[in-house]
């Protein structure tokens, strides 16, 4: 399960000047209209640069990054050392997941403005996208040293070197950040991602409380503070950090905008950037949801848990494990059908794992196939001569269908190989009363009881 990462930081504000607030009714102006008056203004001067860029511009800001891409580069054809087209370019490559195009855009951009530390930012950032990430530190650091007080290129070093696995140098460089800019919200979540690096999940929890009070849409406030208590093993302190997360992303509209909205989600996807991406594809990468569905699972909130697995596995159908996991939900309850259908979507994507064949071969047997339950069973004891539950549940389709003394002796197996006493205790117990051993299943069910 990959975790959600820190948030490197670019903030570009490309705006119009607008006029005086009046009470004046005012036409809403359309892309059509927009490109429909460029394309007059070029009509007239085809080699017009103002007017390519502004028509970029247009293209950028309504996401149609391609067009945006192929406009910069007319500028380009016209002045290359258009620091305008080459940022456009450098920027809608990176919307496109191409950061490795968005690294040669913005390599053009610094070379044009060697003094401008915001363009060495955006550098860093596109190179630490591709894992350059000693290029990156060297880019942050030519913008710290160009501005000493730009606490974004503090930040971003920080999420770099957190990349990196260096934490403490991570820390000193979100603590410069946080020093600069104490209103931050997300440099206390970076600190936080650190520290639950270092195991430190107490400072996790202090820095993501500081976030939140500065801003309860802080997204990444609460999955730290979601992860420090899951693991103290604080189950109900984390699922519900993790569901506050939730509701902030969909009530912040720019993590929805960077996240969860803007991004497709495929199986092949690799995480592109620290958190956008993550958030974006936020079921196979960052195990957030997952994780959520293992603490309801904990805390027996098995419906809650099969619902977040049929979301889960609406996006991402090949997940073999989500499959599984959901089948276990099922199971406890009382779903049989529906942990036997989610056991055979498991069974052809992991058709050797012996917890999928014996749990399919189980609810098979449940639902009165007993010569396929005890196929499926019996392989995954082949695959896996020590695995518990396989006894466990070769011994309850025994009982099942009436075959008490091969139960006993299935369940006996199963407690030699040491593990899940405590249920196999409790079916054993089960059979000891059917069969009329009142002290042999005293006995059973104490010991299902204290587990030994």
């Amino acid at each position: 399960m990959r975790k959600i990462l820190p948030v490197l930081i670019i903030i570009l504000f490309i705006a119009f000047a607008s006029g005086e607030d009046t009470n004046q009714t005012v036409d809403t102006i359309t892309l059509e209209d927009l490109i429909k008056e460029n394309d007059y203004v070029l009509s007239l001067n085809p080699q017009n640069l103002t007017a390519l860029q502004y028509r970029a511009l247009i293209y950028y800001n309504e996401e149609k990054y391609p067009e945006a891409i192929n406009t910069s580069e007319q500028c380009l054809k016209i002045d290359p050392t258009c620091s305008f087209a080459w940022h456009i370019i450098g920027s809608s490559w990176g919307y496109l997941n191409q950061p490795d195009k968005a690294v040669e855009a913005f390599q053009n951009v610094v070379t044009l403005n060697p003094d401008d530390p915001i363009q060495y930012n955006v550098q860093g950032v596109a190179l630490s996208r591709t894992g350059k990430f000693t290029e990156a530190i060297q880019a942050f650091q030519k913008a710290t040293n160009l501005n000493s007080g730009y606490a974004a290129a503090w930040n971003n070093m920080g999420v770099t070197y957190f990349n990196m696995k260096e934490y403490d140098k991570a820390n000193s460089a979100f603590d410069k950040a946080i020093s600069l800019k104490p209103d931050e919200p997300e440099f206390y979540a970076n600190k936080g991602y650190s520290y639950l690096q270092k195991g430190d999940y107490n400072g996790a929890l202090g820095v993501a409380k500081t976030a939140r009070n500065m801003d309860l849409t802080c997204v990444p406030a609460w999955f730290v503070s979601g992860e420090a208590q899951y693991h103290n093993r604080n189950w109900k302190e984390a699922f519900y950090s993790f569901d506050g997360g939730f509701n902030a992303l969909a009530k912040n509209d720019l993590w929805y905008y960077q996240g969860s909205k803007k991004t497709r989600i495929t199986k092949d996807m690799q995480p592109m950037d620290s958190y956008y991406v993550a958030i974006a594809s936020n079921v196979r990468f960052t195990g957030i949801w997952e994780r959520t569905t293992v603490i309801n699972y904990k805390i027996k909130r098995y419906q809650e848990t099969i619902d977040l697995y049929d979301q889960i596995l609406a996006i991402t159908p090949d997940y073999g494990e989500g499959w599984k996991k959901k089948g276990d939900s099922a199971i406890k309850i009382k779903r049989i059908e529906s942990a036997r259908d989610s056991y055979k979507r498991a069974l052809d994507l992991l058709p050797n794992d012996p917890e999928v064949l014996s749990s399919y071969g189980y609810t098979t047997g449940l639902l009165g196939d007993y010569l396929e339950a005890m196929k499926y069973i019996n392989k995954a004891l082949e695959l896996e001569p020590g695995y518990t539950r396989g006894y466990l549940y070769k011994g309850l389709i025994f009982s099942f269908y009436g075959q008490r003394e091969d139960a006993l002796s299935a369940l006996q197996k199963g407690l030699e190989t040491g593990g899940e006493k405590s249920e196999l205790y409790d079916a054993l117990a089960n059979v000891q009363f059917k069969n009329g051993d009142t002290i042999g299943g005293v006995i059973s069910t104490v010991r299902s009881l204290i587990g030994f």
